[in-house]
């Protein structure tokens, strides 16, 4: 528990530091006023919501890799996420943001089977995605998710929960 609450605080000391951007888009730092679009992480592909879900194809992820992705709400809030298959052929879906470092707007990178936060260095294990919420990792929308027709496909509903992350 110690060292939990030692990662937080270290996190939130790192995003205080880095005071890139401020935590919602109506303050200022250095007199300079940021908007919704100042996101540094990786944005990935637009994906648009079609009868209120985003699907994809499931060849898009047979690479191991990190699919980065963003999408417009109707209104007008932009949220990045992204998707991974992991080593138990599992998809799971999570916001590019931090779930406490989330105010740099900095994101995730993938090193190997880790995703790691841009803000911290704090490194997440791929099948551990989407599993928990609070604290120091990216924000979960979903550790498993719905395949029909050979898409991976997210509702809206489920990603609006992590809307507050942008």
């Amino acid at each position: 528990m110690i060292a939990a609450c030692f990662v937080i605080i270290s996190c939130k000391q790192q995003v205080q530091e880095l005071e890139q951007v401020p935590f919602n888009q109506n303050e200022e730092s250095s007199g300079k006023q940021f908007s919704q679009s100042d996101f540094f992480g990786e944005n990935g592909d637009v994906v648009f919501l079609v009868d209120g879900k985003v699907d994809l194809s499931l060849i898009l992820f047979s690479d191991d890799l990190a699919h980065y992705y963003n999408t417009e709400f109707p209104n007008g809030k932009r949220i990045y996420f992204f998707i991974i298959k992991d080593k138990n052929g599992i998809y799971r879906a999570a916001a590019n943001a931090c779930q406490v470092c989330y105010g740099a707007r900095m994101g995730f990178r993938q090193e190997g089977s880790f995703m790691v936060c841009n803000t911290c260095g704090n490194r997440y294990p791929l099948e551990k995605i989407a599993t928990e919420k609070g604290g120091c990792n990216p924000g979960p929308i979903n550790p498993n998710l719905e395949i029909r027709d050979d898409k991976a496909i997210i509702i809206q509903s489920v990603l609006e929960q992590v809307a507050e992350l942008f």
